[in-house]
């Protein structure tokens, strides 16, 4: 983390055009300390040497993704925080960088200034506030290290919100024996079940009752910063993968069908997270969401002013 002495945050980025970088450099030297590296390999010696507040890699490079840069850097520097930069969309790489890059935000190219100024510097401010050790390593473990549930697991509550009764019977049969388990079909029961349940993990669909959940994640975010939301689907696209991150900040995005295994692990490290997250409310000043205003229209039901009052946030 930068001190007093040394009062620039450091930003790596990572790109294999020349041309990029130093567009880049010149958008933020004046701010931050900048370093940059045209390919994966340099990026990743770069990390073993310094220490970063930020690292934006692009996706597309030869050798080396954004996704696997990232990925290293989670291992290697899991304080600084992570930003993809890409200029295609594609489901695996979007998918890789939320479950294993477990990245801050995506930027598309070409970006605007103004946006990627403000992301910046949100990642900067996220970056200030340092990982306690129990979160450092839960950055380096793996859905297979997790295999059995945390000591205390049974203290918090899962919810799987979904219309399609199969799922919610299947991960009512996986996931009961470790920890408790509710179900919810729409929305509605969905914030019952918050009110009156300790609810740590959401498992969600992406959309329920013919309304999408992206608005919901991002109220429960800014209302309920230490819940940890999966979203478990089988109509992934890039486009809802990048809108979940940067305004809900889920935590992983799988795929029906999912095996028991890493079903399993996934939630483990979630509800270890939750429980970091809540015994350390600080931590969640890393996970923070872009802040956007629910579309006219979204709320007709009043959804996102009942969160707010079940959080006590609003009258």
């Amino acid at each position: 983390m930068t001190t007093a002495a040394d009062s620039k945050a450091r930003i790596l980025f990572v790109d294999d055009e020349p041309r990029i970088l130093v567009a880049l450099k010149a958008l933020f030297r004046s701010s931050y300390e900048v370093c940059t590296a045209n390919s994966g390999a340099d990026a990743v010696a770069l990390l073993k040497e310094k220490d970063f507040d930020v690292i934006v890699s692009d996706q597309r490079m030869p050798e080396m993704t954004g996704v696997e840069v990232l990925r290293s850097a989670r291992e290697l520097r899991p304080r600084a925080i992570r930003v993809l930069l890409t200029g295609y969309s594609d489901l695996s790489a979007i998918l890789g960088a939320i479950n294993d890059g477990e990245i801050f935000r995506f930027i598309n190219k070409p970006w605007s200034n103004n946006d990627l100024r403000e992301t910046i510097a949100a990642a900067v401010k996220a970056s200030e506030v340092d990982q306690v050790p129990e979160a450092q390593a839960l950055a380096k473990e793996s859905e297979a290290a997790v295999a059995a549930p945390a000591v205390d697991a049974d203290q918090t509550g899962i919810l799987v919100l979904d219309e399609d009764s199969t799922t919610r019977d299947v991960l009512q049969r996986v996931l009961h024996k470790d920890r408790p388990v509710f179900t919810a079909t729409d929305l509605d029961s969905a914030l019952d079940v918050l009110e009156q349940q300790n609810i740590g993990v959401i498992i969600t669909e992406l959309a329920v009752g013919g309304e999408s959940v992206t608005q919901l994640l991002a109220a429960l975010r800014e209302h309920h910063p230490a819940l940890v939301a999966i979203v478990l689907t089988a109509r992934a696209d890039a486009g809802h993968g990048i809108e979940l991150i940067n305004r809900g900040q889920i935590y992983r995005f799988l795929s029906k069908p999912i095996s028991e295994g890493l079903l399993r692990g996934s939630v483990n490290l979630a509800v270890r997270r939750f429980d970091i997250l809540k015994k350390n409310p600080e931590q969640t000043r890393r996970l923070a969401a872009a802040k956007t205003p629910p579309e006219p229209g979204t709320d007709r039901r009043g959804i996102f002013g009942r969160i707010g009052r079940l959080f006590g946030l609003t009258a």
